[in-house]
């Protein structure tokens, strides 16, 4: 993903490669040190290694796993990624067993990119929601507030 060195471009060629499941493209837009934070579930994975893996486990559990990009919005080397995803639980994922039921769900990533990298990559979405749908409410864990 290396000639992608503007930073919507570089958004883009990521989202494709992630809807096509080719995750040794989407991992050529990650930068050795990127710092990637799932604000639902306060997880941080680093480099492309730690994140690739986690999208692995989760296209294997939903493999007709879709994203797209709904809304991008560029400031500089900010971009806001407005995205929309939905899969089907077909395979176990993280201790839990596959029960069929499918998911939709939108959401929001704010990248930091730098030399044609991303550095910096946060995940908004409602993981209630997600759960809910998959019937893993469960999973939720209380407050520690």
């Amino acid at each position: 993903m290396g000639d992608y060195r503007q930073p919507e471009q570089l958004m883009r060629a990521f989202f494709d490669a992630l809807a096509r499941h080719d995750f040794a493209r989407a991992a050529g837009a990650i930068a050795e040190h990127c710092h990637w934070q799932s604000m639902a579930t306060g997880s941080v994975h680093v480099g492309p290694e730690a994140i690739v893996k986690g999208l692995r486990e989760f296209a294997a559990a939903f493999p007709d796993w879709t994203v797209s990009i709904e809304r991008l919005t560029v400031s500089g080397s900010i971009v806001v990624a407005e995205w929309d995803t939905s899969g089907t639980f077909l395979n176990a994922f993280r201790g839990e067993a596959p029960n069929g039921r499918r998911f939709q769900r939108k959401g929001c990533a704010v990248a930091d990119i730098e030399l044609g990298m991303i550095v910096r990559y946060r995940d908004y979405y409602d993981r209630a929601l997600l759960l809910e749908q998959l019937g893993l409410l469960h999973l939720l864990k209380p407050d520690r507030g």
